[in-house]
């Protein structure tokens, strides 16, 4: 098995992102919030001398969790802890801060236990020495983003020298993404001459194996370096919801650039979406209506 040094998708991921930060939430159907919150429960014990880097932040997700996983297991012993957040995608970081602000004006402080949050807009692979000290941080999170990383390799090099001696990282890849198939389905019934949809990443991630050798060309010892899976659910509170957002998130890659030719033929494929969503096997409808759709989480858990 070989491992490809660079993603050449990278650049074009970081624009994507940018584009749908403030409805990123929604489009995911919340299901890296719910794996987030399983990360805090694989994470040493966080104390008021942990430091914590998150790469990759996003909309600051984990940080959310993080705070209210502390709430609930440190009530009776108040910590503080200080947090370095870093993206590639300003919109992303735009995000976060406003969180910060608003949290700031309402409360005096940003998150309660966690303060103070340095934020940067850097690619993961530039996280040198100046943004993040070598040997500084304890608990390192990076939640579905390192395959979109033009060098996943140098990216995961710097989580490991960012890391003190007895530090954790956890990493996480998709092993299922749960609509692929059905996207891919619709897809060719309605553009049977159109080439196969290609993630914006190698497939390869998908492989618990592959992501460990990718850690351990970044400086993590094998034998420290434990992948497993985790079910995670995407959830929307109807089927159309589902339909459209996998719809839109999937755009470019099966119109090009330009969008769909008409209203008509996106709303051709949200319906025949929908159809091939109902069929696929980790899909529920409950009475009410609301949607769910069963993904599985490499989740990648790192000692130095």
């Amino acid at each position: 098995m070989s491992t490809a040094d660079r993603n050449p998708s990278g650049d074009a991921s970081i624009s994507a992102f940018a584009s749908f930060a403030d409805k990123y939430e929604k489009s995911t159907g919340g299901v890296t919030r719910e794996v987030a919150r399983m990360l805090m429960t694989k994470s040493p014990p966080l104390t008021s001398t942990s430091r914590i880097l998150d790469n990759a932040t996003g909309t600051g997700i984990v940080i959310e969790e993080i705070q209210k996983y502390i709430s609930a297991t440190n009530l009776n012993s108040p910590i503080t802890i200080p947090i370095i957040a870093a993206d590639a995608a300003q919109p992303m970081i735009d995000n976060l801060n406003a969180k910060i602000k608003h949290m700031v004006a309402t409360t005096g402080t940003s998150w309660p236990n966690l303060t103070p949050i340095t934020t940067h807009t850097v690619p993961a692979e530039q996280l040198d020495e100046n943004i993040v000290p070598t040997a500084s941080i304890t608990h390192a999170y990076m939640n579905f983003g390192l395959f979109f990383c033009s060098d996943p390799i140098l990216a995961a090099s710097h989580i490991y020298r960012s890391l003190a001696p007895g530090g954790t990282a956890l990493i996480t890849t998709w092993h299922d993404l749960g609509y692929l198939i059905p996207v891919r389905q619709t897809q060719k019934a309605l553009y049977p001459d159109a080439a196969e949809l290609k993630m914006p990443f190698s497939e390869s991630w998908e492989n618990p194996d592959y992501v460990k050798e990718v850690l351990s060309k970044a400086g993590f010892a094998p034998e420290n370096v434990n992948v497993v899976r985790e079910e995670a659910l995407m959830r929307h509170p109807d089927l159309q919801e589902m339909a459209e957002t996998k719809t839109d998130l999937f755009t470019a890659l099966i119109q090009g650039p330009a969008g769909w030719k008409s209203e008509q033929a996106r709303q051709e494929f949200v319906s025949a979406l929908g159809e091939k969503l109902k069929e696929y096997g980790g899909f529920r409808e409950e009475e009410s209506g609301a949607v769910s759709l069963k993904m599985v989480a490499n989740v990648a858990i790192c000692r130095k």
